[in-house]
C-alpha cells in the first residue's frame, strides 16, 4: 500500500467512488486453466494474461460494487469501458490477484475475499504503517492465520519513513516477525519500502535466507540489483508509468531488472496509471496491463513477452 501525494489520507472521499460500464468480454481465468488450487494454466492462448501480485480489494473502496468488480475481473473488463487505445483489440485474461492483509481485521477479509474467486489469493500481515497498534495477542492471530494452507504470502510488510503514523523501532521489531515467519511457513514475503532503503537493505542482508518481492518498488537501479542479489522479485506499480522525469531512476531500474525478476501490480485502489491517473476514483486489476504496456515500452519488448513473463513469474512465486 503505497498512497501517492494525490490520493495520501483521501480514503473517506473515494469510499463511495463506484465503476462499472464493462468493454469488450475477454476469456476468463476459469478457460485458461487457473484453479483455486493454484496450479499455473499450461498456455495462455491468444489472450494476454495479466496477474495483479498486490491489490487490496478488501479496502472500502470496493464495497459498493465488489461483485460486479469479480465479475468484470473474470471477463477481463477495463473499468467504466477505458480500454486503451493499444489494447482495444487485445483481449485480457485477469489470471490471478494477490490480495495482502494491512493488518488481522483486513488479512481475515482478504481470506474472506479468496473465496469469491478463483482468481483470488490471500496474503496475511501488518503493514508498517499499522505496527504502532499492534498487540501481541493481534501478532499470534496473525501467525496463525499465516498458516492456512490458502495463505499464500507473508505481507503486507516493511518499512516506511515517508509517514510517521509508527516509530521506525516498531517497524523494524514487527518486520523481523514477519521474516521469521516467511522463513518458517516457507511462504513468500511481501516487501513495502518508502525512503527506508538505508535501514531496509541492511536488515535484509542479515535475514538469512527469504524469498518474495519488492512491491511498488520506488528505487534506483542499485537499489533494486541489491534486491536482486538478495533473491527478491521486484514489482512495478503504476507510479512505473508517471511521465513527470522525477521517476527517470525508476524507469532506468525497470528497463534493468532481469525478466525472471520482473512483476506487475496496481496496489488498487491507489496508484492509478498514466494516463487514467486523476480521472478515476480508484485503480483496480485490470489497469495493470497499462503497467506492463509500459515496461513494454520501457525495454523494447511486445507487449505479450511482459504480460507472460509477468504472470508466469507470480505463478513460479505465489502458486506453484
Amino acid at each position: 500500500m503505497n498512497r501517492t501525494n494525490d490520493n495520501a489520507r483521501q480514503d473517506e472521499q473515494n469510499r463511495e467512488a463506484a465503476v462499472a460500464s464493462p468493454n469488450a468480454t475477454s476469456p476468463n481465468a476459469a478457460s485458461l486453466g487457473a484453479t483455486s488450487q493454484g496450479t499455473a494454466p499450461p498456455g495462455f492462448g491468444g489472450v494476454l494474461p495479466i496477474f495483479d501480485t498486490h491489490a487490496h480489494l478488501d479496502f472500502p473502496q470496493f464495497e459498493a460494487d465488489r461483485t460486479p468488480l469479480v465479475r468484470r475481473l473474470e471477463a477481463g473488463r477495463f473499468p467504466g469501458g477505458l480500454a486503451p487505445e493499444e489494447l482495444e483489440d487485445q483481449p485480457i485474461a485477469v489470471v490471478g490477484v494477490l490480495i495482502p492483509g494491512i493488518d488481522v481485521v483486513s488479512c481475515r477479509r482478504a481470506l474472506e475475499m479468496a473465496t469469491l474467486s478463483p482468481l483470488f489469493h490471500a496474503a496475511v500481515g501488518i503493514h508498517p504503517n499499522r505496527t504502532v497498534n499492534t498487540a501481541e495477542g493481534e501478532w499470534q492471530a496473525l501467525a496463525e492465520l499465516a498458516r492456512q494452507d490458502t495463505v499464500v504470502a507473508i505481507g503486507e510488510t516493511g518499512l516506511d519513513r515517508y509517514w510517521d503514523d509508527s516509530p521506525i523501532e516498531v517497524q523494524i521489531d514487527l518486520f523481523h516477525r514477519h521474516m521469521e515467519l516467511s522463513q518458517e511457513t516457507g511462504k513468500p514475503i511481501l516487501i513495502h519500502c518508502r525512503d527506508a532503503w538505508k535501514d531496509l537493505l541492511p536488515i535484509l542482508r542479515q535475514a538469512g535466507k527469504l524469498c518474495g518481492v519488492i512491491h511498488a518498488f520506488s528505487g534506483t537501479v542499485e537499489q533494486m540489483l541489491a534486491c536482486v542479489e538478495l533473491g527478491f522479485y521486484i514489482s512495478f506499480a503504476g507510479s512505473v508509468t508517471y511521465r513527470n522525469t522525477k521517476f527517470s531512476p525508476l524507469w532506468e531500474a525497470a528497463r534493468q531488472t532481469p525478466a525472471e525478476r520482473l512483476l506487475i501490480e496496481t496496489d488498487a485502489p491507489f496508484m492509478i496509471p498514466h494516463p487514467h491517473r486523476g480521472k478515476l476514483p480508484r485503480n483496480e486489476p485490470t489497469l495493470a496491463a497499462l503497467t506492463a504496456l509500459r515496461l513494454a515500452e520501457l525495454r523494447g519488448v511486445p507487449l505479450r513477452t511482459i504480460a507472460e513473463t509477468t504472470a508466469e513469474n507470480a505463478f513460479r512465486l505465489f502458486v506453484s
